[in-house]
């Protein structure tokens, strides 16, 4: 078992930190909100007063917070990991964030002779309370091996995709697809209920063919038709990550119109209120663009 710190007990860090916990891993935790420090001084852990302080007490450190600038003032800031980074402890990046910001901070890293892997994560609040999420790590094999103990107990499904920042790249390129298809979905279902089609049962045909997807599967009834938007994954993040993927595609000169126009539907719908909301709101884009409703008002 390990000493493993934690920096960012929100949505989805606070179950993956009790599973840790839980797994027989010592938690030494870095929280602002009382009701936070309560929750994890009750189940064991430690706090910390500083993110240096966090890696002077733990072999490990697993950030998870929303953007690449809290990533890196969390690491390279004052009181910030770097500042307590010596050989032997291991950073374990866990937000979505750019390739080259984790590049960047992983060359700091080893200038202090700290190893670093990214590992972001797919599988929402659910998976990470089940501890059944998809980890796509980057990194060199040893570190990788060293994490992975910490990983069994986050995840159902691990997959090493190469070196430093692969995982980042791999997430993103998810993402964006997986935006995309919600955004198509949006646009199907208020076509089909614009033609007088029965919804439930299109998205029964659907399940069984050719237009079946993990985001129809897990946001077309339960979301959607329900008209529930308590967000799983809040659309302005989604809208961050869209928008890091194309920054890639500038950096990479690989056109990509179709992710392009989702982030145009991602960037309404914050425009209409919907950041906070999940992201299947971006449905609400397409319904006000075509006036019509995909749920009757009661």
């Amino acid at each position: 078992m390990s000493t493993v710190g934690f920096i960012g007990l929100g949505t989805m860090g606070r179950p993956m930190a009790k599973n840790l916990i839980q797994a027989g891993h010592e938690l030494v935790f870095l929280a602002r909100r009382p009701e936070v420090v309560e929750e994890f001084l009750t189940a064991g852990g430690r706090q910390a007063a500083t993110p240096a302080e966090v890696v002077a007490d733990a072999e490990f450190v697993i950030t998870i917070v929303p953007t690449d600038i809290e990533v890196e003032q969390i690491v390279l800031g004052n009181d910030g990991i770097i500042e307590s980074a010596v050989e032997g402890k291991t950073l374990i990046e866990m937000s979505t964030i750019s390739p080259s910001t984790t590049r960047r901070i992983g060359a700091r890293l080893q200038d202090a002779k700290m190893a670093m892997v990214d590992a972001p994560v797919s599988g929402g609040p659910w998976g990470a309370e089940a501890g059944k999420l998809t980890i796509m790590v980057g990194g060199s094999s040893n570190d990788v091996d060293r994490c992975r103990p910490l990983f069994e107990a986050l995840g159902e499904k691990i997959f090493h995709v190469g070196p430093l920042a692969s995982g980042q790249t791999v997430k993103l390129v998810n993402q964006m697809i997986a935006a995309g298809i919600m955004a198509l979905v949006g646009e199907g279902f208020v076509l089909a209920k614009a033609a007088g089609v029965d919804l439930d049962m299109l998205v029964d045909v659907m399940l069984v063919s050719s237009g079946n997807s993990a985001m129809l599967e897990a946001r077309g009834k339960k979301f959607i038709l329900a008209d529930n938007y308590e967000p799983g994954f809040k659309t302005h993040l989604m809208r961050k990550d869209i928008g890091l993927a194309l920054r890639m595609g500038h950096n990479f000169d690989v056109p990509m119109p179709v992710a392009a126009a989702a982030f145009q539907q991602y960037t309404a719908a914050l425009n209409q209120g919907l950041a906070a909301e999940d992201f299947a709101s971006v449905v609400k884009v397409c319904e006000q663009a075509a006036g019509v409703k995909v749920v009757d008002e009661k």
